[in-house]
């Protein structure tokens, strides 16, 4: 019951975010300070509430909710860095809407049987990988924004929308960013897996697994070069984050649901 009632705690304090911030109507006017009265708590619980659906003696069980409780746990983490620091202020009503859903999800669904794992380095190969499809998580949706921006920008006169978003160069800056971060964690990632998973990778076990973590890891690769050396912006990269996340969801969360393949 306490796992659920931290839980529970983190979905309404986000509700209550989403609803104060709607209702202000003026993105600009809601104060930090409110935001941190009311994110702070709701981190902190939500916090716990990962580390008690995860940790079980000197282990931890991981499934599929448990996993996508803590990647929303990183992806609040990093959504207000980006709205307190570079006042990246819409981006949190894709976000915790989200996260409320994975919220509910856990609650409803994690009584079901995860997998237990003890080793060190199993875990860290997990916890790492977990931090890079939030950190890529991210990245998708701002993929999304810019496409979205692009097909806006066009439209006369101006939604609201595109009032509240940062200038596009901003946008595309920040995405950038976030998926240089997530490439350098999906690399650690796919390196410790192969290190430490080794064994099961002879016995043929998480073949398909770690064969669609390598071709996502490639396409980020390619995504990131592209960027750097051929200046790829807009939707064009916009569109080749999408594909290589999709691919990344199917490395997981499909295979964790037709298979039942781990981390």
């Amino acid at each position: 019951m306490a796992p659920d009632l931290f839980g529970g705690i983190a979905a309404l304090l986000y509700l209550l975010y989403i609803w104060l911030q709607l209702r202000t109507r003026d993105i600009e006017a809601f104060p930090n300070r409110r935001v941190l009265a009311i994110v702070m708590p709701a981190m902190g619980a939500h916090l716990i509430y990962a580390a008690m659906l995860l940790s079980q003696g000197a282990g931890i069980v991981v499934s599929v909710w448990s996993s996508a409780v803590l990647m929303a746990f990183a992806m609040m983490v990093c959504t207000f860095y980006l709205y307190l620091i570079q006042s990246y202020r819409i981006l949190a009503l894709f976000t915790v809407p989200l996260t409320i859903v994975g919220l509910v999800c856990g609650l409803l669904f994690t009584p079901a049987n995860g997998t237990f794992y003890q080793q060190p380095g199993i875990i860290l190969h997990i916890l790492v990988s977990m931090l890079a499809y939030a950190t890529l998580a991210l990245a998708a949706v701002q993929a999304l924004s810019i496409i979205c921006l692009h097909v806006l920008l066009k439209r006369q006169p101006l939604t609201n929308v595109v009032k509240w978003m940062p200038p596009l160069q901003q946008v595309e800056t920040t995405d950038m960013h976030i998926l240089w971060v997530g490439g350098s964690l999906l690399t650690v990632a796919v390196a410790t897996g192969f290190i430490f998973r080794w064994d099961f990778l002879q016995a043929g076990n998480y073949m398909w697994h770690m064969g669609l973590a390598v071709t996502c890891w490639v396409l980020y690769l390619a995504l990131i070069c592209g960027q750097l050396w051929f200046g790829w912006r807009g939707q064009i990269s916009a569109r080749l984050s999408l594909a290589a996340f999709a691919v990344l969801l199917i490395g997981y969360f499909g295979l964790n649901f037709v298979f039942g393949y781990g981390t």
